[in-house]
């Protein structure tokens, strides 16, 4: 550590901490660090029931089921099948490998 001519100066316990501390609290009360350890009051405004019912549409009730079941049809179908034939194929191994138990 240096002092304002740059000289070296000896510090007891550079961390800061123990028989060396200088620190006094002296530092909350400068303008700026002060804002830093004031907290801000939320400013949440809360909803109102009527405010959830707003956002709440016919999707939310299941009424677009059509509209899902045209873009996730296909995909399901496909999904189903490879499912299907992972399932044959491992029951298959199960099956040679009972006939070979016995």
């Amino acid at each position: 550590m240096t002092n304002l001519e740059g000289n070296i100066v000896d510090v007891p316990n550079p961390s800061g901490r123990g028989p060396g501390y200088r620190y006094f609290k002296a530092a909350k009360k400068l303008p700026r660090v002060k804002k830093l350890f004031e907290k801000q009051p939320e400013l949440r405004k809360r909803r109102t029931t009527n405010d959830i019912y707003k956002i709440i549409d016919a999707s939310y009730y299941g009424y677009r089921d059509e509209v899902l079941a045209i873009v996730k049809g296909p995909t399901e179908v496909n999904m189903r099948t490879e499912a299907e034939k992972e399932w044959r194929r491992v029951e298959e191994i199960r099956r040679e490998a009972r006939r070979r138990a016995n």
